[in-house]
């Protein structure tokens, strides 16, 4: 019995030395503090996949929900709310660095996102970019109640709607549109200008949606700089209001003046129009652009000049555009190529026979 009492003693003892053993060791290799768990963003309205921190993760988040209207919060001392200075709309210019403002006032620790309604693509959330393309990039001072969207280099396919996101619940939210302007050449005239030998041919170009003036503008005749290798051809450029304008002038146009010419500014795109110098029965034309469109001509945009125009009210009776007589010969001459119906072959006829019978009275 006493045998029995002190065998289960000693296995008592040897049990609690070596449960003190196992955690005398395992504290004595623990020499590192452990690893701490990485804690996300308080999103209200993001999935939980992992975000796509510009520098570091690879999959952007997708809001749940992006926004028709905005509801930018009340005015308060103490919750948030997006300033009612915030603007709406925001113009840029292509090439430039578009700026995109959103003022916050209170927002404690609350977290600013910027998401483009285009692809319902997240931006940026707090000081993070959540996109591959590098030029969007959102700038805070510290501070500072502006949170500004950053846009390098837009062009006209980044305008449309983006919104400024608070989140709380619900969300507040304000939605900016962004119009990215492309400047671009216009000239006036269309683009194709018909008139006869002789005549006088003036063109007109306009530099529109440009920031600044142009440094520089040239006409092409073809190939060659009509400012300075094309003969008689005088050039003119001023600035009204603001906007670049230049005009081309050519006296005594003749049928080897034809062809394309071309409005080259120095900081916009291009602009061409054809011209053609007929050879026709009335040297001393005036030129002008105001003729419509004929359907016997194709339903082409075109412009003719002619001293003797004499609009038919046979066209309007018809549903057809009007059609100028005088230059009904020469449209006929230059889209012979195309077949016309017999309807207005038969039309054609009647004019002729018409403008013969003018001619005689």
């Amino acid at each position: 019995m006493v045998l029995t009492l002190l065998g289960y003693l000693l296995l008592l003892m040897w049990a609690v030395s070596a449960s003190d053993g196992v955690r005398e060791a395992t504290v004595g290799t623990d020499h590192t503090s452990p690893t701490p768990t990485p804690q996300t963003p308080a999103t209200d309205y993001y999935s939980h996949s992992t975000p796509d921190i510009k520098g570091g993760m690879e999959h952007a988040p997708s809001p749940l929900e992006v926004h028709q209207e905005s509801f930018p919060g009340r005015v308060s001392a103490t919750e948030p709310y997006i300033d009612p200075a915030t603007p709406l709309k925001v113009r840029a210019y292509a090439g430039t660095t578009a700026f995109i403002p959103c003022i916050v006032n209170n927002l404690g620790q609350r977290s600013v996102s910027w998401v483009r309604h285009q692809d319902i693509h997240v931006l940026t959330v707090g000081r993070f970019t959540f996109t591959n393309d590098d030029r969007f990039e959102v700038h805070h001072d510290d501070g500072s109640n502006e949170w500004v969207l950053r846009l390098r280099s837009p062009t006209a396919n980044d305008s449309g709607t983006y919104e400024c996101q608070i989140n709380t619940k619900p969300t507040i939210t304000q939605l900016i549109n962004l119009s990215v302007l492309e400047p671009r050449a216009v000239i006036t005239a269309g683009r194709e200008l018909y008139l006869d030998r002789g005549s006088t041919l003036r063109l007109t170009c306009q530099v529109r949606d440009a920031p600044t003036p142009s440094d520089f503008l040239l006409w092409y005749h073809e190939q060659k700089v009509a400012n300075y290798e094309v003969e008689k051809v005088q050039v003119t450029v001023r600035l009204e209001n603001g906007t670049t304008v230049s005009s081309l002038t050519l006296g005594d146009a003749q049928v080897y003046n034809s062809g394309q010419y071309t409005c080259s500014p120095s900081n916009a795109k291009p602009a061409s129009i054809r011209v053609h110098v007929l050879s026709g029965e009335h040297p001393a034309a005036m030129q002008t652009n105001t003729a419509p469109p004929c359907l016997l001509c194709g339903g082409a945009t075109t412009t003719f000049a002619s001293s003797n125009s004499l609009y038919s009210s046979v066209c309007s009776t018809a549903s057809l555009l009007p059609l100028t007589i005088s230059a009904a010969t020469s449209a006929l001459c230059f889209r012979s190529l195309q077949p016309l119906p017999l309807t207005l072959l038969l039309l054609t006829v009647a004019l002729r026979v018409f403008t013969a019978l003018l001619q005689i009275s």
